[in-house]
């Protein structure tokens, strides 16, 4: 209030309180963040740099404490301010977070991100901790769940330019290069190897990760191929010097948004937009 009206005696007004109760009050917040909230200009306060950062988030204080009394105490179902999103690990090699833009143009509503394993996030939406899932399987789910198929993962084989072959070589040409592979954390490892089987193909392993930068790195160095998903292709292969060895049809996934049949929040209307 003091900030509002710019001085200590129209808050006093106000708030019905006496000059000297707001004055120590200000004095001990002061003492608590050891910094000046307040200077005087020209016989009224305004609030320092520091002063208004503590204003910005004790606003958002007292929002938080009308919002949960209001939904807590009186049962109401306030408009949520945001869309809180699990993807699982691994899903940020392929996923295209273009899928999600759409989402900052609503300028009040704040996007938050969580990765995690796949059956905590799942639990997490059960409990309507978050908003909508985004998974690479639709398995598991339960009933009170619903699942929308927004994309197609497809998997590429790159490597530098230097290892390029003809195209009827591939995927065999795979077994002549030296490949850097994903750790056995990943999904994609034992479907890889299921691959490389199925096609005869034994390339030598120089060693495995599940970190993209790392893998980027390594494909441009041209130590070795890599197999990748669609979005990290196109980001990695704006190297000019990096080359798509051909695409590896067998491991191509579905992408699924998954959200409780109940919500009906901007996830929902996202999904409904992006579903293929």
């Amino acid at each position: 209030m003091v900030a509002k009206e710019g001085s200590i005696k129209e808050a006093s007004s106000k708030l019905h309180v006496s000059q000297p109760t707001i004055s120590d009050q200000i004095k001990l917040l002061e003492e608590f963040f050891n910094c000046e909230l307040f200077e005087r200009k020209n016989r009224s306060l305004s609030l320092t740099e520091q002063g208004r950062l503590v204003l910005e988030y004790a606003d958002k204080i007292f929002d938080l404490s009308q919002e949960v009394t209001s939904r807590v105490r009186n049962k109401i179902q306030l408009p949520k301010k945001s869309v809180d999103i699990g993807i699982t690990h691994f899903m940020t090699h392929y996923f295209l977070y273009d899928l999600i833009l759409p989402l900052f143009d609503q300028s009040l509503i704040n996007v938050n991100i969580k990765q995690n394993e796949r059956h905590l996030l799942l639990a997490d939406l059960e409990e309507e901790l978050i908003d909508l899932v985004f998974s690479d399987s639709k398995e598991g789910i339960s009933p009170s769940m619903t699942a929308f198929r927004v994309g197609v993962n497809k998997t590429f084989a790159i490597a530098h330019k230097k290892h390029k072959f003809p195209a009827k070589n591939f995927p065999q040409g795979l077994g002549k290069i030296p490949f850097f592979s994903y750790t056995k954390d990943s999904s994609l490892r034992y479907e890889i190897e299921l691959y490389f089987a199925q096609h005869d193909v034994s390339p030598r392993v120089i060693g495995e990760a599940d970190d993209i930068d790392l893998l980027q790195v390594v494909t441009e160095k041209a130590y070795a191929f890599t197999i990748v998903p669609e979005a990290s292709m196109k980001k990695i292969c704006q190297n000019k010097d990096v080359i798509v060895l051909g695409e590896i049809k067998e491991l191509q996934t579905n992408v699924w948004g998954i959200i409780k049949k109940s919500y009906q929040g901007l996830g929902f209307d996202l999904l409904k937009k992006i579903t293929k």
